[in-house]
């Protein structure tokens, strides 16, 4: 029977069809293969994921792309259950493959011993015709059931026998997989237990918080790491698993991008609030003017969706709003114009007031009803002290500790270079953390900007626009709210920071967190302001 990494994986929270296939593969390969299920991977600068990766050291890493449902080609179009795909399953698998070598380069991982190639898995479908499924997909690299009832077979037509790779290749390899996969040993021991104990505490907290979407007007409050934007994607699931229409509508692009990517497939529609609305009053002659304000994204097109409200209708039975602090509310009363009045009208919020940097003072819609999330389920012990220390949520009991949160004294640019490179550096050399699992935040605009035009030695840098694995993520605070990164150098050197932005940037951290700056922003924080190293 093989092996299911990370150890304690709870096979239970992955898709129906992924389920399935990785308890099809744990019990139909021999021991000396692993199972790692669901990876986080960047592609074409976007987010995705692995379903399954099968290694086996004489073998050598297969990439499984799972689609469960019916599936058929029409004039070189792919569809499952009639939900058109934007790629062809084979070409997502050799994308996320790609991906994959990717990660392993910027993590210093030796592949050249390591084949690694790529299959498609289709559990509901019985049988592969000769031809397969087109060019880009042969019969051999297609698991449908017939195939599955003998998986050692099927993994043996696509992948081939080489010498074993050292097992210190193979632990680094591993390692720089999933930040929650433990091997006994690891110099990184910490980091990689962070989010297999923060994630299954998470998923024992949102159980029951899930079933309060029974309810018409929800509101849920909690600080930074208490998994509402879990429990906001649970709730847009089970919401189209009633049959209700519904919108899942946050206020920035990145995390819209996030949650179109966790909902990808399902029909609910999912952007910010400002990209749904106009795409609802473009048919009726509305076009965004030029240069745009601040001001005009705040009243212009909420009055513009009063103006044509008779017109735009009632589209939805049941919105969910993240990040509800960043809405005022004239947007709520627009978002509620929108709820089809024969129908469930459900409007379910999530947020946290100690966010609200473009909303002050915050007010959230009348008459919901309210329930708080009181423990930070993201950041490891250390870390969600500091957190707490500036206006976040009480620390998990439970939580692994992770590594010490340290300031890093930096009086200048060349400076904060010196101090980002040598933390990257650290995360990569002695943890094994991937590139694309580690952000430089910036309190300002300033100095992210001049950290791109000068960047330091040995660390590529990119955007949110232009994240990959081969870069680390380097944005301002304003524009990660609601994401994570394993391990994240926060640069404030303004001499008087912002509490509200070092209590966001701080909670972005998983695993290890570093502060760069003058001593004002470790006295800010509340930890000892430390000398460059």
């Amino acid at each position: 029977m093989a092996r299911l990494l990370p150890a304690d994986f709870d096979v239970t929270t992955l898709q129906p069809s992924e389920q399935r296939m990785c308890q099809r593969f744990l019990a139909g390969l021999d021991d000396t293969w692993i199972v790692v299920p669901h990876i986080p991977i960047l592609v074409d600068h976007k987010d995705h994921e692995i379903d399954l990766l099968l290694v086996c050291p004489a073998r050598g890493a297969l990439v499984v792309e799972v689609k469960g449902g019916v599936m058929r080609v029409e004039k070189g179009r792919w569809f499952s259950n009639d939900h058109a795909l934007r790629l062809s399953p084979a070409e997502q698998a050799m994308k996320n493959k790609h991906a994959l070598l990717a990660r392993m380069r910027s993590a210093g991982v030796d592949m050249r011993r390591l084949f690694v190639t790529h299959a498609v898995a289709f559990p509901d479908v019985g049988d592969v015709a000769p031809e397969g499924y087109g060019p880009d997909t042969p019969a051999e690299i297609v698991f449908a059931k017939a195939q599955l009832a003998f998986p050692e077979d099927a993994v043996a037509k696509v992948l081939r026998t080489h010498d074993p790779i050292p097992p210190e290749q193979l632990a680094r390899f591993l390692h720089a997989l999933r930040p929650d996969i433990e091997l006994d040993g690891s110099e990184g021991r910490v980091l990689q237990w962070a989010h297999k104990k923060l994630d299954d505490e998470t998923r024992l907290h949102m159980t029951n918080l899930a079933g309060m979407d029974t309810n018409r007007r929800v509101l849920v409050q909690g600080g930074a790491g208490t998994g509402k934007s879990v429990l906001a994607l649970e709730w847009a699931r089970r919401a189209v698993a009633r049959g209700e229409r519904t919108a899942v509508v946050c206020f920035n692009k990145p995390m819209a991008g996030l949650l179109a990517q966790r909902l990808e497939g399902t029909g609910a529609t999912v952007s910010t609030f400002h990209d749904v609305a106009v795409h609802l009053l473009e048919p009726h002659g509305f076009r965004v003017g030029a240069n745009p304000t601040a001001e005009y994204w705040r009243d212009t097109i909420p009055d513009a969706l009063s103006f044509h409200a008779d017109r735009i209708g009632a589209p939805f039975d049941t919105i969910v709003v993240d990040e509800g602090q960043d809405f005022h509310p004239h947007w709520f009363a627009a978002l509620e114009r929108w709820l089809d009045p024969a129908g469930a009208r459900r409007l379910l919020v999530v947020a946290d007031a100690g966010q609200a940097i473009y909303v002050d003072p915050w007010e959230p819609p009348a008459d919901m009803m309210g329930l708080p999330m009181v423990f930070n389920l993201r950041n490891c012990a250390a870390i969600a002290r500091v957190v707490q220390r500036l206006g976040g949520p009480e620390p998990l009991p439970s939580a692994p500790y992770g590594d010490a949160v340290t300031h890093l004294a930096a009086g200048g640019h060349r400076e904060v270079r010196k101090r980002v490179r040598d933390a990257v550096k650290r995360w990569t050399d002695d943890f094994g953390v991937p590139l694309s699992q580690i952000a430089v935040l910036t309190t300002r605009r300033d100095a992210r900007d001049t950290l791109f035009a000068d960047q330091p030695e040995g660390c590529p840098l990119a955007t949110w626009e232009d994240r990959c694995e081969d870069a680390v993520l380097c944005e301002t605070v304003h524009r990660v709210k609601g994401l994570e990164r394993t391990a994240v150098v926060l640069v404030d050197m303004t001499g008087e920071p912002n509490r509200q932005l070092l209590y966001i940037g701080a909670s972005r951290a998983v695993a290890s967190l570093r502060l760069v700056g003058p001593p004002a922003l470790a006295e800010a924080v509340g930890v000892p302001s430390g000398a460059g190293r």
